[in-house]
């Protein structure tokens, strides 16, 4: 008799021309749907969150170094000594000076802010060598009168390589703009001319000789250190010393170590490349939770169509259940008939589901490039993802979560009106079945 509810599960389960089995095609259909929507779904969340935190280390300073006040009665510290000192530790790959900061830069033109990073072309220097991966065209040159740029930037302005670029420095751009208001409207046309021949901007031309992908390398700008520390006013300072660390994905409790020992200065800080980022991370992970749980709902819709699917079949087979019951069939065993059905088109419904998710999941960039030709939109843009096609990353805890929470909903959704069935008396089934 153990085997007996498997059995007849199975023999409610057979195809025949009726509203019961059109109903049970129906229930599995909603798990199906469930399960192929969430794989799929979840599997290009994880991708975009895996992905564009490896592009965050791919690009990013691990962490950054740099004086936290600039008051003049503030002590100095020798950022070349300290450089020797983080560069010395174990954890640490190479330790960059650099000089950061937003310039304008003008082609034909065409004028653009962009943020810069300068830092010296040196053999040791972690960040450019990762840098260069994101090559696009050009040499990554930063001797001489030389500016990198991202392929957007340089397309938005009209440049190529090898193009003489105009930048100027961001604060003289400002200061430029606020000494031509202080110019009276009303002042003689020499003297309005004197005044302006007196307003000077801090330009350089520079040679454009690499572009960098800008949807794996971002959008910053890179040149020589002694061109960035002129236009950002330092001299021979730096705002800051790039480490490049061994370990990326710790760099928080690295730096706090470092700090602690007492090897940064008081006057200076640090922030690594997930306190610069952190928010969108946690952002991608807030949307993933909320997107799960609004799919739940799709199961939990699902799990209504099999405990339908389950009363419906115990109505029709009233009389059935009230001949295994004369017949002594305990009610565990006729809970376990109904139940043993809710769970095969649970299981039908999950496999089908992974099947559908995975083939979408396959066509994903060719699926998105059909809606994009169809509506006009393109619904992953790169600039907002900052990815040219659509990850994918399934784990299996995910999988497993989706499947185990598939097969639990029907089988919880169906234990009910089976527990009803199985507590019906036999007489009243017979009477009532005939």
């Amino acid at each position: 008799m153990s085997s007996a509810p498997l059995f007849l599960a199975l023999r409610y389960l057979r195809p025949t021309r009726s509203f019961i089995s059109v109903i049970t095609v129906i229930s599995m259909l909603g798990v199906m749907l469930g399960v192929g929507v969430l794989v799929f779904v979840m599997s290009v969340f994880s991708g975009w969150q895996r992905e564009f935190r490896q592009m965050l280390i791919g690009f990013e300073p691990h962490a950054m170094v740099q004086p936290m006040t600039t008051r003049d009665d503030a002590p100095k510290t020798d950022w070349r000594e300290l450089r020797k000192k983080l560069a010395a530790l174990p954890e640490v790959v190479s330790a960059v000076p650099v000089a950061d900061g937003v310039v304008v830069v003008e082609n034909e033109g065409n004028l653009q802010g962009v943020s810069i990073i300068g830092m010296n072309d040196e053999a040791d220097n972690g960040l450019l060598q990762k840098l260069r991966k994101h090559l696009k065209d050009g040499k990554f040159d930063l001797k001489g009168d030389s500016i990198v740029l991202s392929d957007k930037f340089a397309k938005e302005i009209g440049a190529k390589i090898g193009d003489t670029l105009v930048v100027h420095a961001a604060d003289s751009v400002n200061q430029f703009i606020k000494q031509v208001r202080e110019i009276p409207e009303d002042a003689e046309e020499t003297k309005r001319a004197e005044a302006l021949d007196n307003v000077t901007v801090l330009s350089k031309d520079l040679t454009l000789v690499a572009t960098l992908r800008a949807d794996t390398a971002g959008l910053r700008g890179y040149v020589p250190l002694h061109i960035a520390q002129e236009f950002f006013n330092l001299e021979s300072d730096v705002s800051g010393i790039e480490l490049e660390l061994k370990d990326a994905d710790g760099a928080e409790p690295v730096m706090d170590a470092i700090y602690r020992s007492g090897i940064i200065p008081e006057t200076w800080g640090w922030r690594t490349w997930m306190q610069e980022h952190g928010f969108m991370l946690e952002s991608v992970e807030n949307q993933r939770v909320m997107m799960w749980f609004i799919l739940l709902f799709i199961m939990l819709v699902a799990a209504i169509c099999v405990m339908n699917t389950t009363i419906t079949v115990t109505v029709k087979k009233r009389r059935e259940i009230g001949i295994l019951t004369a017949l002594g069939t305990r009610a565990w065993q006729i809970i376990a008939i109904f139940v043993s059905q809710a769970g095969i088109v649970a299981l039908a419904g999950v496999v089908a589901g992974l099947c559908g998710g995975f083939f979408f999941l396959s066509i994903r960039n060719w699926l998105r490039d059909q809606i994009a030709d169809l509506t006009g939109r393109d619904i992953f843009p790169q600039d907002i993802y900052f990815l040219s096609s659509i990850p994918a990353h399934t784990n299996i805890g995910d999988l497993l979560t989706i499947c185990t929470t598939a097969v639990a909903l029907c089988l919880m959704a169906a234990l009910v009106p089976a527990w009803f069935a199985a507590r019906v008396d036999p007489a009243v089934a017979l009477r009532d079945g005939g």
